[in-house]
């Protein structure tokens, strides 16, 4: 399983709280392209990054927290939660990076293997969310056993292809939630459909 431990560890230092940090392009850029060499030296590949396509990828990010972000206060947590979703939305959308020759080091069936670009994007998202939920509310992060799984990855890629949306789900399917996968990008979805299903099986309970 990748070493969440050692990736959180390999990012840039700051003075700032990651809150912020992660919201400024130049430590963000710190950050992707040291996880890139991270996971080319772990991978025995290398990896290229395009800035343009990344800085691009980023200040769609930044609108789409700036549209969804929450009123409540009590609902701070759970967006927090449902952020680096977003960030792999908009990574997957334009991939910034590309192996520039294939892994070495690796299963030839495990998911470094198969996507090396997707799983950088998504082992950065990860290793930043758990960066900052350590920092935040002092909690540790654990992820799906999914990570391996060849086939999830498969079916993430393919379908990511067709719409970006479903790396939001895929991402919280990492996180062991089960998306809204009518609209994964969507956090005023997300909490809708609990709300609603906690409704619905209510309702259900008081009809029998």
């Amino acid at each position: 399983m990748f070493d969440l431990s050692r990736s959180v560890h390999n990012l840039p230092r700051t003075n700032k709280p990651l809150r912020i940090a992660v919201r400024q392009f130049r430590w963000f850029k710190e950050a992707f392209h040291a996880h890139a060499v991270f996971c080319g030296e772990t991978m025995a590949c290398a990896f290229s990054i395009d800035d343009v396509k990344l800085a691009g990828a980023f200040v769609r990010w930044l609108d789409s927290i700036d549209r969804q972000k929450p009123k409540e206060s009590t609902e701070r947590r759970e967006f927090f939660e449902f952020v680096p979703s977003l960030v792999l939305r908009e990574l997957v959308a334009d991939m910034p990076v590309k192996a520039t020759r294939p892994p070495a080091n690796v299963d030839p069936i495990s998911p470094e293997a198969f996507w090396p670009e997707g799983y950088v994007a998504t082992t950065f998202c990860l290793t930043v969310y758990a960066a900052t939920m350590g920092q935040e509310f002092h909690r540790d992060v654990h992820v799906s056993q999914i990570v391996d799984d060849l086939r999830s990855w498969w079916s993430f890629r393919e379908n990511a292809r067709e719409d970006s949306d479903y790396a939001a789900g895929f991402f919280q399917l990492l996180l062991g939630n089960e998306p809204n996968w009518w609209m994964p990008g969507s956090f005023g979805a997300r909490t809708r459909s609990a709300r609603d299903e906690v409704l619905n099986e209510t309702v259900y309970n008081s009809d029998r």
